[in-house]
Protein backbone atom coordinates (compact mmCIF):
# COMPACT_ATOMS: atom_id res chain seq x y z
CA UNK A 1 0.00 0.00 0.00
CA UNK A 2 1.22 3.65 -0.82
CA UNK A 3 1.80 6.34 1.20
CA UNK A 4 0.52 10.18 0.57
CA UNK A 5 3.13 12.25 -0.59
CA UNK A 6 2.00 14.79 1.90
CA UNK A 7 0.50 13.37 4.63
CA UNK A 8 2.46 10.00 5.07
CA UNK A 9 -0.56 7.82 5.87
CA UNK A 10 -1.61 5.02 3.60
CA UNK A 11 -2.51 5.94 0.54
CA UNK A 12 -4.24 3.13 -0.95
CA UNK A 13 -3.09 0.46 -3.51
CA UNK A 14 -1.07 1.57 -6.80
CA UNK A 15 -1.77 5.40 -5.03
CA UNK A 16 1.14 7.75 -3.99
CA UNK A 17 -1.40 10.84 -2.92
CA UNK A 18 -4.90 11.70 -1.48
CA UNK A 19 -6.84 14.11 -3.82
CA UNK A 20 -7.69 15.80 -0.69
CA UNK A 21 -4.50 16.12 0.59
CA UNK A 22 -2.78 17.07 -2.54
CA UNK A 23 -5.83 20.03 -2.67
CA UNK A 24 -5.20 21.62 0.24
CA UNK A 25 -1.21 21.32 -0.42
CA UNK A 26 -1.62 23.35 -3.30
CA UNK A 27 -4.51 26.13 -1.85
CA UNK A 28 -1.84 26.31 1.33
CA UNK A 29 1.34 27.47 -1.52
CA UNK A 30 -1.41 29.68 -3.41
CA UNK A 31 -2.21 31.49 0.28
CA UNK A 32 1.47 31.80 1.34
CA UNK A 33 2.30 33.48 -2.28
CA UNK A 34 -0.31 35.86 -2.48
CA UNK A 35 0.98 36.98 1.55
CA UNK A 36 3.69 37.25 0.05
CA UNK A 37 3.45 38.92 -2.87
CA UNK A 38 0.78 41.80 -1.09
CA UNK A 39 3.82 42.01 1.16
CA UNK A 40 5.92 43.08 -1.59
CA UNK A 41 2.96 45.26 -2.75
CA UNK A 42 2.72 47.19 0.19
CA UNK A 43 6.11 47.10 1.38
CA UNK A 44 4.81 44.89 4.93
CA UNK A 45 7.36 43.08 6.61
CA UNK A 46 7.34 39.69 6.18
CA UNK A 47 8.15 38.69 9.24
CA UNK A 48 4.92 40.02 10.84
CA UNK A 49 2.99 37.33 8.37
CA UNK A 50 5.23 34.53 9.90
CA UNK A 51 2.98 32.95 12.05
CA UNK A 52 0.21 32.70 9.74
CA UNK A 53 2.70 31.18 6.89
CA UNK A 54 4.10 28.73 9.12
CA UNK A 55 0.27 27.85 10.32
CA UNK A 56 -0.66 26.80 6.78
CA UNK A 57 2.70 25.17 6.10
CA UNK A 58 1.91 22.80 8.87
CA UNK A 59 -1.88 22.63 7.71
CA UNK A 60 -1.33 22.01 4.21
CA UNK A 61 1.79 20.07 4.58
CA UNK A 62 4.27 21.90 2.57
CA UNK A 63 7.66 20.47 2.68
CA UNK A 64 10.98 22.92 2.16
CA UNK A 65 11.62 22.41 -1.30
CA UNK A 66 7.96 23.12 -2.40
CA UNK A 67 8.10 26.62 -0.11
CA UNK A 68 11.27 27.37 -1.39
CA UNK A 69 10.06 27.36 -5.20
CA UNK A 70 7.13 29.00 -4.49
CA UNK A 71 9.33 31.60 -3.08
CA UNK A 72 11.31 32.20 -5.84
CA UNK A 73 7.78 32.14 -7.87
CA UNK A 74 6.24 35.09 -5.87
CA UNK A 75 9.79 36.90 -5.61
CA UNK A 76 9.99 36.94 -9.85
CA UNK A 77 6.34 37.82 -9.91
CA UNK A 78 6.80 40.78 -7.32
CA UNK A 79 9.93 42.22 -9.18
CA UNK A 80 8.21 41.96 -12.94
CA UNK A 81 5.33 44.31 -10.84
CA UNK A 82 7.88 46.58 -9.68
CA UNK A 83 9.80 46.88 -12.89
CA UNK A 84 5.99 47.29 -14.65
CA UNK A 85 5.73 50.79 -13.45
CA UNK A 86 8.86 52.13 -13.52
CA UNK A 87 12.68 51.19 -12.07
CA UNK A 88 13.08 49.50 -8.51
CA UNK A 89 13.21 52.02 -5.89
CA UNK A 90 15.03 52.57 -2.81
CA UNK A 91 11.71 51.45 -0.74
CA UNK A 92 11.25 48.93 -3.12
CA UNK A 93 15.00 48.02 -2.65
CA UNK A 94 14.53 47.33 1.33
CA UNK A 95 11.57 45.19 0.53
CA UNK A 96 13.84 42.76 -1.45
CA UNK A 97 16.63 43.00 0.83
CA UNK A 98 13.96 41.97 4.04
CA UNK A 99 12.67 39.03 1.91
CA UNK A 100 16.01 37.39 1.07
CA UNK A 101 16.95 37.90 5.01
CA UNK A 102 13.26 36.15 5.56
CA UNK A 103 12.87 33.44 2.77
CA UNK A 104 17.02 32.41 3.49
CA UNK A 105 17.42 31.63 0.27
CA UNK A 106 20.76 32.05 -1.59
CA UNK A 107 21.11 35.10 -4.13
CA UNK A 108 21.75 32.54 -7.32
CA UNK A 109 18.39 30.62 -6.40
CA UNK A 110 16.52 34.14 -6.26
CA UNK A 111 18.33 34.77 -9.49
CA UNK A 112 17.64 31.49 -11.53
CA UNK A 113 15.08 34.45 -13.63
CA UNK A 114 17.61 36.85 -13.10
CA UNK A 115 15.51 38.90 -10.93
CA UNK A 116 17.57 39.52 -8.47
CA UNK A 117 19.90 40.71 -11.45
CA UNK A 118 17.45 43.24 -12.68
CA UNK A 119 17.00 44.90 -9.02
CA UNK A 120 20.75 45.43 -9.00
CA UNK A 121 20.38 46.47 -12.82
CA UNK A 122 17.51 48.48 -11.53
CA UNK A 123 19.53 51.10 -9.28
CA UNK A 124 21.98 51.15 -11.64
CA UNK A 125 19.56 53.03 -13.84
CA UNK A 126 18.78 55.08 -11.39
CA UNK A 127 22.03 56.01 -10.66
CA UNK A 128 22.22 57.02 -14.57
CA UNK A 129 18.92 59.10 -14.14
CA UNK A 130 19.93 60.85 -11.67
CA UNK A 131 22.93 61.98 -13.24
CA UNK A 132 24.78 59.81 -10.67
CA UNK A 133 28.03 57.33 -11.44
CA UNK A 134 27.13 54.02 -11.66
CA UNK A 135 27.99 52.03 -8.76
CA UNK A 136 27.19 48.18 -10.32
CA UNK A 137 27.33 45.68 -7.65
CA UNK A 138 29.11 43.08 -9.72
CA UNK A 139 31.58 40.19 -9.41
CA UNK A 140 34.21 40.41 -12.53
CA UNK A 141 35.16 36.24 -12.75
CA UNK A 142 37.75 35.66 -15.46
CA UNK A 143 39.38 37.91 -17.64
CA UNK A 144 38.21 41.69 -18.93
CA UNK A 145 38.78 41.76 -21.95
CA UNK A 146 38.01 45.54 -22.46
CA UNK A 147 41.23 48.83 -22.51
CA UNK A 148 38.37 51.74 -21.24
CA UNK A 149 39.58 54.90 -21.15
CA UNK A 150 41.05 56.72 -17.75
CA UNK A 151 37.76 59.24 -17.36
CA UNK A 152 35.06 56.24 -18.61
CA UNK A 153 33.03 53.99 -16.02
CA UNK A 154 32.06 50.64 -16.18
CA UNK A 155 28.18 50.11 -16.29
CA UNK A 156 27.52 46.45 -16.80
CA UNK A 157 29.08 43.05 -17.96
CA UNK A 158 27.37 40.57 -19.51
CA UNK A 159 29.31 37.27 -20.92
CA UNK A 160 27.70 34.56 -23.47
CA UNK A 161 26.39 37.28 -25.88
CA UNK A 162 26.47 36.11 -29.76
CA UNK A 163 26.69 38.94 -32.23
CA UNK A 164 25.25 38.72 -35.44
CA UNK A 165 25.77 41.21 -38.59
CA UNK A 166 23.38 41.72 -41.39
CA UNK A 167 24.81 40.36 -44.71
CA UNK A 168 23.42 40.42 -48.11
CA UNK A 169 23.17 37.28 -50.08
CA UNK A 170 22.58 37.34 -53.69
CA UNK A 171 21.97 34.73 -56.08
CA UNK A 172 20.18 34.19 -59.62
CA UNK A 173 17.42 33.16 -60.59
CA UNK A 174 16.24 31.95 -64.33
CA UNK A 175 17.07 29.47 -66.72
CA UNK A 176 19.81 28.63 -68.60
CA UNK A 177 19.59 28.26 -72.56
CA UNK A 178 22.81 26.25 -74.73
CA UNK A 179 23.56 23.57 -77.07
CA UNK A 180 25.36 20.70 -75.41
CA UNK A 181 28.46 19.49 -77.56
CA UNK A 182 29.95 16.23 -76.89
CA UNK A 183 33.56 16.41 -76.25
CA UNK A 184 34.55 12.84 -74.89
CA UNK A 185 32.69 9.94 -73.35
CA UNK A 186 30.82 11.85 -69.78
CA UNK A 187 32.20 15.64 -70.79
CA UNK A 188 29.89 18.37 -72.10
CA UNK A 189 30.50 21.88 -72.97
CA UNK A 190 27.54 23.86 -72.57
CA UNK A 191 27.27 26.62 -74.91
CA UNK A 192 25.38 29.81 -74.32
CA UNK A 193 24.83 31.23 -70.90
CA UNK A 194 23.03 31.67 -67.74
CA UNK A 195 19.71 34.05 -68.43
CA UNK A 196 18.41 35.18 -65.27
CA UNK A 197 18.28 37.71 -62.70
CA UNK A 198 20.01 38.73 -59.35
CA UNK A 199 17.91 38.66 -56.45
CA UNK A 200 19.25 39.95 -52.72
CA UNK A 201 18.09 38.74 -49.40
CA UNK A 202 18.79 39.88 -46.33
CA UNK A 203 20.39 37.48 -43.48
CA UNK A 204 21.59 38.04 -39.92
CA UNK A 205 24.95 36.45 -40.18
CA UNK A 206 27.02 34.84 -36.99
CA UNK A 207 30.13 36.65 -36.52
CA UNK A 208 31.07 34.96 -32.81
CA UNK A 209 30.16 34.59 -29.22
CA UNK A 210 31.35 37.17 -26.53
CA UNK A 211 31.44 39.61 -23.74
CA UNK A 212 29.93 42.82 -23.80
CA UNK A 213 30.51 45.73 -22.05
CA UNK A 214 28.80 49.40 -21.04
CA UNK A 215 30.06 51.81 -19.87
CA UNK A 216 29.24 55.97 -19.57
CA UNK A 217 30.64 56.39 -23.30
CA UNK A 218 30.80 53.04 -25.34
CA UNK A 219 28.94 49.37 -25.91
CA UNK A 220 32.00 46.99 -26.54
CA UNK A 221 31.88 43.63 -27.40
CA UNK A 222 34.88 40.97 -27.62
CA UNK A 223 35.34 37.19 -28.86
CA UNK A 224 38.05 35.66 -30.88
CA UNK A 225 36.11 36.34 -34.14
CA UNK A 226 35.99 39.75 -33.62
CA UNK A 227 35.84 42.53 -31.27
CA UNK A 228 33.71 46.28 -31.46
CA UNK A 229 33.75 49.47 -30.17
CA UNK A 230 31.22 51.72 -30.86
CA UNK A 231 29.81 55.19 -29.03
CA UNK A 232 26.74 55.99 -28.06
CA UNK A 233 26.94 58.93 -30.16
CA UNK A 234 27.32 57.17 -33.16
CA UNK A 235 23.87 54.79 -32.81
CA UNK A 236 21.90 55.83 -35.16
CA UNK A 237 18.78 53.20 -34.26
CA UNK A 238 18.40 51.03 -31.15
CA UNK A 239 15.58 48.23 -31.30
CA UNK A 240 14.65 45.85 -28.30
CA UNK A 241 13.71 42.42 -27.99
CA UNK A 242 12.83 39.50 -26.20
CA UNK A 243 16.07 37.94 -26.68
CA UNK A 244 18.54 40.73 -27.33
CA UNK A 245 19.07 44.17 -29.29
CA UNK A 246 19.49 45.37 -32.76
CA UNK A 247 21.74 48.10 -33.43
CA UNK A 248 22.59 50.91 -36.53
CA UNK A 249 25.52 52.41 -36.20
CA UNK A 250 25.94 56.23 -38.29
CA UNK A 251 27.86 55.22 -40.74
CA UNK A 252 27.75 54.32 -44.57
CA UNK A 253 29.24 51.02 -44.51
CA UNK A 254 28.23 50.00 -41.37
CA UNK A 255 25.86 47.18 -41.07
CA UNK A 256 23.09 46.57 -38.41
CA UNK A 257 23.86 44.00 -35.43
CA UNK A 258 22.08 42.01 -33.50
CA UNK A 259 23.35 40.97 -29.90
CA UNK A 260 21.37 38.14 -28.53
CA UNK A 261 21.64 37.11 -25.06
CA UNK A 262 21.74 40.88 -23.42
CA UNK A 263 19.13 42.09 -21.04
CA UNK A 264 17.28 44.42 -23.77
CA UNK A 265 15.26 46.10 -21.01
CA UNK A 266 18.43 47.31 -19.12
CA UNK A 267 20.87 47.89 -22.20
CA UNK A 268 17.97 49.85 -24.18
CA UNK A 269 17.37 51.87 -21.14
CA UNK A 270 21.14 52.54 -20.90
CA UNK A 271 22.02 53.48 -24.32
CA UNK A 272 18.88 55.53 -24.69
CA UNK A 273 19.88 57.74 -21.60
CA UNK A 274 23.45 58.03 -22.17
CA UNK A 275 22.90 59.06 -25.74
Amino acid sequence: MGKCLYCGQGAGFFRNKHNECEAKHLKGLSSIKQIIIDCFTHKEDFYLKDSEIRKIIHDSHINKTSLDNMFCSAFDEAIDGYLNDGIVDSAEEKTVARFIQYSGLSQSFLNANKSLEKVLQSKVLRDILSGNIPTPQITIAGDFPFLLNKSEHLVWLFRNITLYQQKIQREYVGRSRGVSVRVMKGVYYRTGGFKGHPVETTVMQKIGSGSVCLTDKHIYFASPEKSLKIPYSKILSIESYSNGIGLQKDGANDKPIFLEGINSWFAYNVVANYK
